[in-house]
């Protein structure tokens, strides 16, 4: 893995890939094993995955600023917010990652994966956990428990905040990074367009 990118080795051949991560690696194999049977050439099929640039709101750089990179994914599952994680520490290596979550989706919004959102989010570096959306609309007892999250995730050493607003994760966030963080958004609304307000403050 690189910052433009992965290879992968198959059948005797190099191929690459302008995306990074397990996930994306598996899907350009199976891309590669269809080519083949449709009786492309090892060429062609790497002129294809040349120009495949990955799909809007997966690992999408929004931008950067004073050496600080906002990335926005549509993750709002545990599995996904793992592959996700752990794709950006692969592509980035001795970056400080953070993980600044809403937890939006019917899924997150429960306490069903409870354990599995700790499991997943203390991958990253530093947390930050939004408030629950529409946290009234979901019985009490079926509610996602942001404080028992945030221990969860402290219990093994990262730190973790939960912020009640937008622009008080943004003002925690800016005060917070230094020169060289990745901040992964992750979420499957538009989060108060809290990207490109991330970036307007990192840039004053």
């Amino acid at each position: 893995y690189s910052e433009n990118g992965s290879e992968f080795w198959f059948d005797e051949t190099t191929f690459r890939i302008p995306l990074i991560g397990e996930l994306n690696i598996r899907n350009a194999l199976a891309a590669l094993l269809l080519a083949r049977h449709a009786g492309l050439s090892n060429r062609q099929i790497q002129s294809g995955l040349d120009t495949f640039k990955g799909i809007r709101r997966r690992m999408e750089i929004r931008g950067e600023e004073n050496g600080i990179t906002v990335i926005d994914d549509f993750a709002h599952h545990p599995t996904a917010i793992r592959e996700t994680l752990k794709a950006i520490d692969q592509r980035y290596p001795g970056r400080r990652v953070w993980a600044i979550f809403e937890p939006r989706s019917n899924t997150t919004r429960r306490n069903h994966f409870q354990i599995e959102l700790a499991e997943a989010l203390r991958l990253a570096n530093r947390v930050v956990l939004a408030k629950v959306a529409k946290a009234s609309q979901i019985p009490a007892e079926e509610r996602l428990d942001p404080v028992r999250l945030m221990e969860d995730i402290r219990a093994t050493g990262t730190k973790a905040e939960t912020l009640p607003t937008t622009d008080k994760i943004i003002d925690y966030v800016v005060d917070q990074t230094e020169e060289g963080d990745i901040l992964c958004i992750l979420s499957n609304g538009g989060f108060g367009n809290i990207h490109q307000k991330l970036l307007n403050a990192l840039g004053h």
